[in-house]
């Protein structure tokens, strides 16, 4: 097989925003002080009663928006075009060219302007926060965006790595960001995960996370020019996996993560034993962190130096890896492993050498990883060492011509009918008779909300024409899905459920599907599919906008077979489309 060489991918500059400060010295230096920056808040605006947050200073917020003339935008628009304009003081790279790609990475954007009715407001769209942010600075390549729950900022990073080795690109900012919103809020409280005292991490009393806002931005290259006079830290990539297990559940074995962090290594060719210490996600809820500490013992990694950030920033959500990163990337300028505040006495049921004070080490290697709703993990790797170029295959992937679509009551598969409901059937009634039409006997697809069903009803028809799919491995089979939409559906009525203070019953059944990513989650769930699982955003997730994708995806993993597609249900208007490639002929 024919091999390219990949290209070098490197960190030019970052910055954070959070309740620790508004550039990345600020942070860093906070948390070399120990500080946190979570604390009670009373906002009844955000909740009922007073709750622990980690909230940006929100006088210093008006005064820089007003500073950078960015009071006619959203909060979240201006929050990324600021944290942006800071990662870039230091350059003198001008975005508007051909050569340079925004990645978003985020789990709601900006929900605070949902009202709960439609029409919706069309900044609510998370495409339409991308490409405003995308437009500031008269960027000609429509952004992207990752919405993956949790793991969205790793998913961006590993994303953002692969276009640039194989030259599609030659900058790329990753900015993740999040807020602290009555929506966020409210949902984490009717699962009972949010701790009445700031987050323990893998400490034995730990019992649940805090919440978090921030914003984070890293500019990558492949133009080593732009870091002539820097410590060289590149970004070698990563992997994301499925659980394949539970929708908000971790694994109870911890192998979806395990097999993430294999995958990552060998993507990003470092041998186990060059591996310094590894930033977990660590929200401190019993079952996340005990699931890490079975992954890392799968993965022969209990030893190593491990360290959680949540305790200074909260879990800040799509944020969360893209800022978690950048200040493990500060542990290798400044040869320092951070502690983990509010670990105490570990009580995970496997071993974890979790730092509990500040220490200095020789550090040059360094695991990133993320686990979130919908059985998502991902991991990525970053050194300051030169490494051997890697070998990129130049495979020619092998698509198929079987495509189902879903829209107006009628499956199609190649544009003629094979299943069709009545003229007047209403959405539910036609989907469960698609549903009873394939003779299955899976009682959860009743529970799903109806952007899952649709995805899952699609994939279910589609699956019938996949040649051997009960023996393909799973491992590296992959699931590749955008949307233009989201979750808005479910999100408004989430947003229902808390409008009324005399009614305020938000629903964890219901907010647990206020994420586009989780109709993956239960495709995978259904048939154990735990390879490469992304949710792509925007206008640009059709069929052939997705190829560019799956072919970089084929080329530059060990995945070898793909299910892709576009998933869209808002307000009863729906349409699916799916079709699958691989490495060879199916």
């Amino acid at each position: 097989m024919e091999h390219n060489i990949a290209k070098d991918v490197f960190v030019v500059s970052d910055n954070i925003i959070s309740a620790l400060g508004f550039t990345t010295a600020e942070n860093v230096r906070s948390i070399k002080e120990r500080k946190t920056g979570i604390a009670l808040v009373n906002n009844p605006g955000i909740y009922p009663e007073p709750f622990l947050v980690a909230e940006i200073n929100p006088e210093k917020w008006q005064q820089l928006i007003t500073e950078y003339r960015l009071t006619d935008y959203n909060l979240a628009e201006a929050a990324g075009i600021l944290s942006i304009l800071l990662t870039l003081e230091k350059t003198a790279l001008d975005l508007s060219g051909e050569e340079n790609l925004l990645i978003l990475s985020t789990t709601k954007g900006n929900i605070a302007g949902l009202s709960g009715q439609f029409p919706l407001e069309e900044n609510t769209f998370l495409d339409y926060t991308a490409s405003r942010i995308a437009a500031y600075f008269r960027m000609k390549n429509r952004p992207m965006v990752v919405s993956n729950a949790c793991v969205s900022g790793v998913t961006a990073l590993t994303t953002a790595t692969r276009l640039l080795e194989t030259n599609r690109y030659e900058n790329c900012v990753v900015l993740g960001l999040d807020f602290v919103t009555a929506f966020t809020v409210s949902g984490f409280q009717s699962f009972k995960s949010i701790s009445p005292k700031p987050c323990k991490p893998y400490d034995k009393d730990r019992d649940g996370l805090s919440i978090g806002e921030a914003v984070g931005s890293i500019l990558l290259t492949n133009n080593s020019l732009r870091i002539a006079d820097k410590k060289e830290i590149r970004m070698l990539g990563g992997a994301t996996s499925n659980d394949a297990n539970h929708i908000s559940g971790p694994s109870r074995t911890g192998d979806g993560l395990s097999l993430a962090i294999e995958n990552a290594l060998k993507y990003s060719g470092v041998a186990r034993e060059e591996i310094d210490f590894i930033n977990l996600h660590g929200t401190a809820t019993v079952y996340n962190d005990e699931m890490e500490s079975k992954a890392l013992q799968l993965s022969g990694f209990s030893t190593i130096p491990v360290n959680s950030l949540k305790g200074y920033f909260g879990h800040t959500l799509g944020a969360s890896g893209v800022i978690e990163t950048i200040v493990s990337i500060e542990s290798l300028r400044n040869q320092t492993l951070y502690a983990t505040l509010g670990f105490e006495t570990l009580g995970t049921p496997e071993p974890l050498n979790v730092v509990s004070e500040h220490q200095k080490a020789e550090l040059h290697t360094f695991i990133k990883t993320a686990s979130g709703f919908g059985g998502f993990n991902s991991a990525v790797v970053v050194t300051d060492r030169l490494k051997p170029r890697k070998k990129i295959n130049n495979v020619s992937p092998v698509f198929s011509n079987i495509v189902y679509t879903v829209q107006d009551k009628q499956i199609k598969k190649n544009g003629q009918i094979i299943f069709e409901a009545s003229a007047d059937a209403t959405f539910q009634e036609f989907i469960k008779s698609a549903y009873r039409n394939l003779d299955l006997n899976y009682p959860k697809f009743y529970k799903m909300d109806d952007l899952c069903k649709l995805a899952f009803i699609t994939f279910e028809y589609l699956v019938k024409d996949i040649p051997d799919f009960e023996n393909l491995d799973k491992k590296k089979s992959a699931l590749v899905l955008g949307n233009t939409t989201s979750s808005l559906d479910t999100d408004i009525k989430h947003q229902q459920s808390i409008n009324d203070p005399a009614n305020y019953f938000p629903s964890p059944a219901v907010f647990v599907y206020t994420l586009p990513n989780i109709m993956l989650g239960e495709m995978a769930i259904r048939h154990k599919i735990q390879g490469e699982t992304v949710c792509f955003v925007g206008e640009k997730t059709e069929l052939e906008d997705l190829r560019e994708y799956i072919h970089l995806l084929l080329k530059t993993t060990d995945t070898e077979f793909v299910v892709f597609g576009k998933v869209d249900y808002l307000g009863g208007e729906y349409c699916a489309c799916l079709s699958f490639a691989s490495t060879y002929q199916r």
